[in-house]
């Protein structure tokens, strides 16, 4: 209730009020709110504050300076806990509303005194951009006021107001009460007279021009910091930039482009900017194309600098025009001399590579015949010892055994000559035996340990004992101390060279050698195994070697079935080679038939195998008979389902990637058909990620084999069934 005549009695009571705030200081408010609630508090009667935490505080503070009011005389209530109590989707509704209101004033209507209602939710709404349901609050306050006779007091911080779009909504709040207030001196609420909704509107307006005028200043202040910032960025821009008009003259440079050319402004700017191109016709096109509108990328030209050197540039360019006339070009300069250099470098690389082939392929003409007429006199030498030893001639047995280890030596070296030649044309041949790891990794040591002392490198070795491998030792041999060797040349003296082999999974063997030299650059970890490739020399050609160790490693590798792997930090990081082994390399199934004629180490089992890969299927199944089973091969899934009750197999070896037909549908069929007779299913396919063994296991499948398999696991097969 809004008076400044003090205390009014029940019977002059005025009719109910709707009073707004608009306010900016949280002091001025409360001190008006406070004199609100005091005024009826004063006449007996009841105040109702709905409000902030905040101001809750604020109002309990000031409020309870006098007298302590009980309950039913000063009523708090949290904003946002009352606002949610009757907002349905967003929305308030009446009815709950009502009952809302109804409860928090029931002391005041219960006794018919004086209401006086302080309330923020409106507010609340609008701060979350829900002006909509602000006002239909306020409406909901004024039909309210058909049951009930109160004051209302509501306030809105200007800042939910802030510009002129929101003009619409601030007119309808200010609609929806029927005074306005303004604070007065001794700090109670003064009801403005005449036209006081007129004036609130002004002040609105009055704030919002305050709000745009700053925003303005801002707008122009940060548009100088863009001026500044923009000429900063192409006065002091890392790459050459400058403007040249429609007569060709150089109207500005920035201080890359003076700099990289070497010229004071007075001497560049203001000249013809052909006097600074080394090429005219070059220059002549460069202006044509601007001047017809063209764009220039990427443009070779040469520039001649004040010290007159020459710099190569690409340059990017195109005009401004201004009705249809051209006003100034503007032009990036890049320097390309680097470019330029390493285009040539590269080229000349080409013109190197192509005359190295040329003499490798001369090389691998004269090693072979080298080696061929060095086998010459090797044969005869190694016949006689073989027919001294024969005969038993008593006497020179420690000369003949000098002879007889130097000619082995001799013949491994022309071996390894010749491997110069093979590798080339892919005919280096393997020797399988079966040996402990520590065998050729040991005599690898043992080709390699001249280098390492004369380098002063420290040596460590971690081999695993008992791990057992089928291939060529002698080459494996040859392959490991190339690393080594490799390892000791880009190492620098006193460096350490780790050896390590260790079992890698089933059926796997890990052989690496770990350093800690000049290391190799990303893009050199594929070409390290290019033939001839060779890593940064010393000008001392320290490091030596003819650049095909490596290569020969690879090739090595790949035909035991294996894979190498250089690793790297980058450079200055040191370097690991990784060699990984199948514990028994694919060509050792090459080995005499009597190898597969030995006695089954299980018993016979009858075995059906179904694959579309006609030479797959019958070479497994070979194998699998010569270990003695009984073999059916399939290649159509259904003609395996036709023979399958007559053949009633202990073990079904399916192929998963079949025509018509895949693997695990005919799984499926396979076990209906069969019934209670025990089937082993085992899956074979190329595909070996966890996803599909999941889907073979899911099939009913026991195993799941990945192409190629081993003769190992082919004699494993059957034995598990």
């Amino acid at each position: 209730m809004i008076t400044n005549e003090g205390p009014v009695s029940r019977e002059n009571r005025p009719e109910n009020a709707h009073v707004v705030r608009f306010y900016d200081d949280d002091a001025v408010l409360m001190d008006e709110v406070a004199g609100f609630i005091a005024q009826a508090l004063q006449v007996g009667g009841v105040g109702l504050v709905i409000a902030t935490p905040a101001h809750e505080a604020e109002l309990r503070r000031q409020l309870g300076k006098d007298a302590g009011h009980s309950a039913q005389h000063l009523v708090f209530l949290d904003a946002q806990v009352t606002l949610e109590c009757f907002m349905v989707d967003g929305w308030p509704d009446e009815q709950a509303f009502r009952r809302v209101i109804r409860q928090a004033a029931a002391p005041a209507i219960a006794r018919g005194a004086v209401l006086h209602a302080f309330g923020e939710m409106v507010a609340l709404l609008c701060a979350e951009g829900r002006y909509g349901a602000a006002i239909r609050l306020e409406q909901m306050w004024n039909a309210l006021s058909d049951e009930m006779q109160f004051s209302l007091f509501c306030a809105y911080p200007w800042q939910l107001f802030p510009n002129t779009e929101l003009a619409e909504q601030f007119e309808q709040v200010c609609a929806q009460h029927s005074h306005a207030c303004t604070h007065a001196p001794a700090g109670r609420i003064h009801d403005v007279k005449g036209k006081p909704l007129r004036l609130v509107g002004l002040e609105r307006k009055a704030l919002t021009v305050d709000a745009e005028v700053a925003r303005r200043k801002d707008l122009e202040q940060a548009l100088r910091q863009r001026e500044q910032e923009l000429a900063d960025f192409v006065e002091n821009a890392a790459e050459g930039l400058h403007r040249v008009g429609p007569d060709g003259t150089i109207l500005w440079a920035n201080k890359a482009e003076l700099q990289m050319l070497g010229y004071r402004w007075e001497e560049y700017v203001g000249h013809p900017i052909a006097d600074f191109h080394v090429d005219a016709p070059v220059i002549e096109q460069i202006l044509e194309t601007l001047g017809a509108g063209g764009t220039l990328y990427d443009q070779p030209a040469r520039l001649r600098c004040k010290d007159g050197s020459v710099k190569h540039v690409l340059i990017n360019s195109n005009g401004l025009f201004e009705h249809g006339k051209l006003r100034y070009t503007r032009c990036f300069t890049r320097d390309a001399t680097a470019h330029h250099e390493r285009d040539e470098a590269l080229a000349q690389r080409e013109r190197m590579l192509d005359e190295l082939t040329a003499a490798n392929r001369t090389k691998d003409e004269f090693l072979a015949m080298l080696g061929h007429e060095l086998r010459n006199p090797l044969s005869p030498i190694v016949t006689a010892l073989q027919l001294m030893r024969l005969r038993g001639t008593p006497g020179a047995e420690r000369e003949r055994a000098i002879i007889e280890r130097q000619v082995d030596h001799l013949v491994r070296l022309v071996d390894d000559l010749m491997d110069v030649a093979r590798a080339t044309r892919g005919q280096i041949e393997l020797k399988f035996e079966h040996v402990d790891i520590a065998q050729p990794l040991a005599k690898a040591v043992e080709m390699a340990s001249l280098l390492l002392e004369q380098r002063g490198h420290r040596m460590e070795v971690d081999i695993e004992p008992g791990l057992r491998w089928e291939g060529d030792p002698m080459r494996l041999a040859q392959v490991v101390s190339n690393l080594l060797t490799n390892a000791a040349r880009y190492t620098p003296h006193g460096g350490r060279i780790a050896l390590r082999g260790r079992s890698d999974g089933p059926g796997w063997l890990c052989i690496s050698v770990t350093d800690n030299g000049i290391g190799l650059a990303e893009d050199m970890l594929t070409q390290v195994f290019d033939l001839f490739f060779q890593g940064k020399r010393g000008v001392d050609r320290s490091e030596g070697g003819l650049g095909i160790g490596l290569a020969l490693v690879k090739n090595i590798v790949e035909l035991h079935g294996g894979v190498v792997q250089a690793r790297s930090a980058g450079a200055g990081q040191g370097s690991e080679f990784v060699v990984r082994l199948p514990l028994r390399s694919a060509g050792a199934s090459s080995e005499p038939a009597a190898a597969l004629g030995v006695a089954p180490a299980f018993a016979q089992r009858r075995i059906m195998i179904v694959d579309d890969n006609v030479d797959a299927a019958e070479t497994l199944g070979l194998l699998l008979e010569a270990h003695g089973h009984v073999v059916e091969v399939f290649n159509d899934p259904a003609a395996a389902l036709d023979a399958v009750q007559r053949l009633q197999p202990d073990l079904a070896v399916l192929d998963i990637g079949l025509p018509d037909m895949d693997g695990c549908e005919l799984a499926v069929r396979l076990r209906r058909l069969l019934g209670a007779h025990p089937c082993r299913l085992v899956a074979l396919s190329g595909y070996g990620q966890e996803a599909d063994r999941e889907r073979s296991a899911a099939a009913g499948f026991a195993r799941h084999l990945v192409k190629p398999i081993t003769p190992d696991e082919v004699a494993r097969l059957a034995g598990d069934a």
